[in-house]
């Protein structure tokens, strides 16, 4: 049966390496207004890093990171111009002056913060383990991708998201949904 851990375990978790989800990856790198998770994770990395685990990421994880956090940039765009008619759609903004100096910034942020901290794995998905995620379960597509890395490689998965409640990986968070499961 797969452990969870909270932050008083990390050191159980030395020299494990740590598989960071796109979620904790906004926590720590993109202001989400949700402070007590930036905080608890802010301290996990901080401790993970001083203990000297391997921090891994992948593409997929990435990419939703980049993601978030340009539609993050939108919505500040939405609400700052809902009461001009100067509001953008969504690609127009992120063509903008003003979106390409966000994705500027986001990308600055995952080149020096994830980038050149984490290593980065791929993982080519066969047909078949393609699929087998073409199936309704709690877990959204992207998701069920970095559960088989995790699980092909034995990595602990660091993530907020009460979806992996049910996974046969090991787990580090915050969520008490996940530590109560």
């Amino acid at each position: 049966m797969p452990a969870k851990y909270n932050l008083p375990q990390i050191k159980s978790l030395a020299g494990r390496k740590i598989f960071f989800d796109a979620n904790v990856l906004i926590y720590l790198f993109w202001p989400t207004g949700s402070h007590q998770w930036e905080t608890f994770y802010a301290s996990a990395y901080g401790n993970l890093i001083t203990q000297g685990n391997e921090l891994v990421v992948d593409y997929l994880s990435i990419s939703e990171t980049i993601n978030v956090a340009i539609r993050s940039e939108y919505k500040k765009h939405l609400l700052q111009n809902a009461l001009t008619e100067q509001a953008l759609p969504f690609k127009t903004f992120r063509n903008s002056p003003d979106g390409q100096s966000a994705l500027n910034d986001i990308f600055l942020i995952v080149k020096h913060s994830i980038i050149d901290m984490f290593t980065v794995v791929e993982k080519s998905f066969s047909k078949a383990e393609i699929e087998s995620f073409l199936i309704y379960d709690s877990l959204d597509f992207n998701d069920k991708g970095i559960l088989a890395i995790c699980k092909e490689n034995n990595f602990v998965l660091l993530t907020n998201d009460r979806d992996f409640n049910t996974t046969e990986v090991d787990i580090l968070t915050a969520n008490s949904i996940l530590l109560n499961s």
